[in-house]
Formats: structure tokens, sequence, C-alpha cells
């Protein structure tokens, strides 16, 4: 007998929508892309408390950070945006460096912001 059993993906009624918001970092430093998501996370739970993030479901994608133009994505669901994009405001400091976060673009898919997983970004700045 087979006792594994496969969890039933909810239907598209009862999944939350996700927003993907591209955006680049202005700094006066590199900024690397560990520092960049600790004090994210910091910024957001001191702004919103630990229950208020969780309501975000907040998620900054590793692999689509590029260090060199500092450009990244971050998920969060749809009705969370307005609280994410008032925390990137927030955020003046990454390490010793002041930083300003630009929003280059804001969509429901990551083929919408278009970018291209396995070449270079094609983010304009």
């Amino acid at each position: 007998m087979n006792l594994k059993k496969k969890l039933k993906t909810l239907i598209p009624t009862l999944r939350e929508r996700e927003r993907y918001i591209a955006f680049q970092v202005i700094s006066e430093n590199p900024i690397n892309y560990i520092d960049l998501e600790k004090n994210l996370w910091d910024v957001m739970e001191e702004f919103l408390g630990e229950y208020g993030l969780s309501k975000t479901s907040l998620w900054l994608i590793k692999n689509l950070y590029n260090p060199k133009n500092q450009t990244g994505v971050i998920r969060c669901n749809h009705k969370s945006l307005t609280q994410v994009l008032a925390c990137l405001g927030l955020i003046s400091r990454v390490g010793e460096s002041r930083v300003v976060f630009k929003i280059l673009k804001i969509s429901g898919t990551i083929k919408g912001l278009g970018i291209n997983l396995f070449k270079e970004k094609k983010l304009k700045v």
C-alpha cells in the first residue's frame, strides 16, 4: 500500500494573488544581497510588527538580484502592496551607506516585469 498522499493544491479562487515589485537600489557603495535582505526584514518588522509582516507574504527573490545593477524583485500579496512600498521608502541606510529605492515596475507576474531568468536583466534603468 502506498501511504504517501499528495497534498491537494488550492483552487485559484482561494489562492492569494501575488505582486512582483522590480526595484533598483541607488547607493553610495555597492550593496550585497545579504545586507539588503537583513535590512529589509528589520525595517518591515519594525514598521508592521511580526503579525503584519506575516500577512504581507513578503519574499525577496534571491536569484533575481543583480549586484552589478543593484536591481531586484520583491514578491508580496496584492493586499499588502502599499504597505511594502511604504516600507521601501523608509529604508535610508543599508550597512554604512545611504540608499534610496527606485521602483521600476509592479506586475502580477515575473514575466510582466520583463525579466528573463536565464539571461541578463532586461530592465531599463
